[in-house]
């Protein structure tokens, strides 16, 4: 059985009933009797549904909108065109942008893992080797933390996701 939910999927149903349908129920009213035993036996009811899911009209459809107005078709197409450019421009710039943060918050880790190490050789200098320590276990401990983790802790062990693919957010 083929998948029904794919986008460009083509769902046509065509659904026929044959059966004589009843005066009351077709609203028809004949004043002669002997066209009224005629009119029961010939109205039938024919019903077709069609659906379909894609970008995309079907090109009989768009013969259809180029019959009523003349270019709609081009229209369309060209639409469709302009947007799909659209989307993979928004896309590549936020991929642009995401690596831009990333690599800006990288080189922010990075000044303050020097001035860490710049604040620990000052504290040795100056004889206070066990706060330089404890700065010291602070910082290795930070900095393997936000490696190995990367993630950001909102709540009681939830992690913050982006929204897109169930990733954590990246540090």
């Amino acid at each position: 059985m083929e998948n029904a939910s794919a986008p460009d999927k083509l769902v046509n149903r065509e659904i026929k009933v044959a059966e004589p349908v009843k005066p009351d129920v077709a609203d028809l009213r004949v004043e002669k009797p002997e066209l009224q035993q005629l009119v029961e036996q010939s109205v039938t009811v024919a019903l077709q549904a069609e659906s379909y899911r894609g970008p995309m009209p079907k090109p009989e459809h768009l013969r259809q909108y180029d019959q009523i107005v003349p270019g709609a078709a081009r229209i369309i197409l060209e639409e469709f065109q302009a947007n799909s450019r659209h989307s993979r421009q928004m896309d590549l710039l936020g991929l642009k942008g995401m690596i831009s943060k990333d690599a800006r918050a990288q080189w922010i880790a990075g000044g303050l893992v020097l001035i860490g190490f710049l604040l620990i050789y000052q504290l040795t200098m100056h004889g206070h080797d066990v706060v330089a320590g404890v700065v010291a276990g602070t910082l290795l401990v930070s900095v393997l933390a936000g490696f190995l983790t990367g993630t950001i802790k909102v709540g009681k062990g939830e992690d913050e996701t982006d929204g897109t693919d169930g990733d954590t957010k990246r540090q």
